[in-house]
């Protein structure tokens, strides 16, 4: 006669010593502190940032090719629609929608020892960290876009969105943009400390 073996038993032991090897693994690991851990912070803003209504020249660069990237995203949807060229009035209506619209997935974040902006248009989105936004971020972004569309013209911007140049590269990188190297300000967190 065959002997006769309860595999629910067996499995439930299998089960058992599995869970035991995968804990004394684990605890052997963080007794070893072989596990790594990731720590977040906010970046540490000081009384420019947190006070002064317009934006700080260190985080002009970052601005400016934010709501570059705003202007052309809308436009794209707004031409995408029309079959012809924007009226002056869409255009006008298309720039005040930008400007008058939501800035609130922008801040600041500490991106390889530099604070910079971060959100939709920028690389420093998906760097990881945490982003300190609200504030006056939203207000100095707003404020930023209404000077560009007052100093250069809704048509003008519109010009050179249907132009091979793009709105970033006119706007930003150009000689008198704020990305532009002699213009471009950095601020590394590190001199910021010492400064304190």
């Amino acid at each position: 006669m065959a002997a006769m073996v309860d595999c629910s038993a067996l499995s439930v032991l299998h089960v058992l010593f599995v869970l035991v090897l995968l804990f004394t693994t684990c605890a052997r690991a963080q007794k070893e502190q072989k596990l790594g851990s990731i720590k977040f912070s906010g970046p540490d803003v000081n009384s420019e940032e947190s006070e002064s209504l317009h934006m700080p020249d260190y985080l002009k660069c970052d601005a400016c090719r934010i709501i570059a990237y705003k202007f052309t995203e809308t436009l794209e949807k707004v031409t995408k629609k029309k079959t012809k060229a924007l009226s002056e009035s869409d255009i006008i209506d298309t720039f005040e929608e930008v400007c008058e619209g939501s800035w609130d997935d922008y801040g600041i974040k500490e991106v390889d020892g530099l604070k910079r902006l971060s959100g939709p248009g920028l690389e420093t989105k998906d760097v990881p960290g945490v982003m300190q936004g609200g504030g006056k971020w939203p207000f100095r972004l707003k404020e930023m876009c209404f000077n560009y569309v007052g100093n250069e013209g809704e048509e003008e911007l519109y010009d050179i969105f249907k132009s091979k140049t793009t709105l970033e590269k006119f706007l930003c990188k150009e000689k008198n943009g704020p990305c532009h190297p002699k213009n471009k300000k950095v601020k590394k967190v590190e001199e910021e400390k010492e400064e304190l």
